[in-house]
């Protein structure tokens, strides 16, 4: 009993001194490291493009909130300042109208130029204040980096444009203005008590590019953040239809294929040649579809059931025609038909009793089997001096 206990403590004590051992050992050749992964933007910053923005403001104690076109309509929000992602002219008058009035009682309104004004005869509600966008021929990674001097700071402010997109003051109404290489990027203008502010485009603000230059320094001085009061961001992200971005990047080939389609619909609708008259059934003999039906029912491996049954049939009609064959064994009771039939016992064992492989073999019994029949249906009726 005392060794059992020494040599369990013996190995608890080994068990120990490994345990240690491995310990010392692993954290001597391993060290825990942290390491940043880049993960992409999250679920919440792909909704938004102006997240980033957004908490910048609110970090300068801004009073930000986010709103969608629908929420902005349904509620039109109190003289503050109003940020739009993605600007589309105010469908119908009266939209315009409100739109105009929140401006001139000292709203602040900073919109991106839409494709309304982008051609030779602008529309839509920044058209009345004589914006124009051109849209370059630079590659579109091209960027203008501009430096921008604001009311109150010495330092100008580094922002990056887009060289693709240029605006153009027509009626040179603009009270301030960023200048790029081929036209202006910001033109602003005073209506009534507020402001309009209107991009070539808003890159700088969006979460990929709010940390480069000084974007973030710029997009607070342009909203006047923190004593600027409340900012509504309208961030959502309306994609234009396929068809408008079809006919925006290649009116052309847009054009060919609605003349294609409309083509192709219209021969569609003519004929090519005279109406032929409706063919008309033809009627099949009978014995096409007894042989359609014996061919069905071979490949549906029937014809061996078909064939037992034909052989107990023409068995049974013997042996009710001739009593004497009923006790007989199968060899004498061949033998007994053999005699009147004309065929060898082998014959008629083969023909009553049987099996086809092939379909030669079955053609052969078959025929055995038709005389078979037809002998005793042409001795139907006749005294047989053996069956009585």
């Amino acid at each position: 009993m005392g060794d059992q206990r020494m040599a369990t403590g013996l190995a608890a004590v080994l068990v120990l001194a490994l345990g240690g051992w491995f310990g010392v050992w692993f954290f001597d050749n391993f060290e825990q490291v942290e390491e940043e992964i880049t993960v992409g933007f999250s679920e919440k910053a792909r909704r938004n493009p102006l997240l980033g923005a957004e908490r910048f403001l609110l970090r300068l104690g801004s009073e930000v909130e986010s709103v969608t076109t629908t929420d902005l309509w349904r509620d039109f929000p109190p003289v503050a300042t109003l940020l739009f992602y993605d600007f589309r002219s105010p469908a119908g008058e009266r939209r315009k109208r409100v739109l105009r009035d929140w401006l001139e009682t000292g709203g602040h309104l900073i919109v991106v130029a839409d494709e309304g004004v982008s051609g030779e005869a602008p529309v839509g509600f920044l058209a009345e204040f004589g914006v124009r966008l051109k849209k370059g021929q630079s590659n579109a990674t091209a960027v203008h980096t501009a430096e921008v001097t604001f009311a109150g700071r010495k330092a100008p402010v580094k922002i990056a444009f887009s060289q693709r997109r240029h605006l153009e003051d027509v009626d040179g109404e603009a009270t301030a203005a960023i200048e790029g290489e081929e036209g202006y990027h910001l033109l602003q203008y005073e209506v009534g008590d507020g402001m309009l502010t209107v991009l070539s485009d808003n890159l700088f603000m969006t979460n990929r590019h709010i940390g480069k230059n000084d974007h973030a320094l710029g997009l607070a001085l342009l909203v006047g953040a923190p004593e600027g009061g409340q900012v509504w961001m309208v961030n959502e992200v309306v994609m234009p239809s396929l068809l408008e971005l079809a006919w925006g990047y290649a009116p052309e080939a847009a054009g060919a294929m609605f003349v294609l389609l409309g083509l192709s619909l219209w021969s569609m609708g003519r004929r090519l040649g005279p109406l032929r008259p409706p063919a008309g059934g033809e009627r099949r003999d009978i014995g096409e579809h007894l042989q359609a039906s014996a061919q069905f029912h071979w490949r549906l491996d029937r014809a061996h059931g078909m064939f037992k049954a034909t052989q107990q049939r023409t068995e049974q009609a013997w042996v009710a025609k001739h009593l004497a064959l009923r006790p007989m064994p199968q060899a004498e009771r061949c033998a007994f038909i053999a005699k009147r039939v004309g065929l060898s016992a082998a014959v008629v064992e083969r023909a009553l009793h049987g099996e086809f492989r092939s379909e030669d073999e079955f053609i052969t019994l078959s025929g055995y089997l038709q005389t078979l029949g037809n002998i005793h249906v042409a001795n139907k009726g006749r005294s047989n001096d053996a069956s009585r």
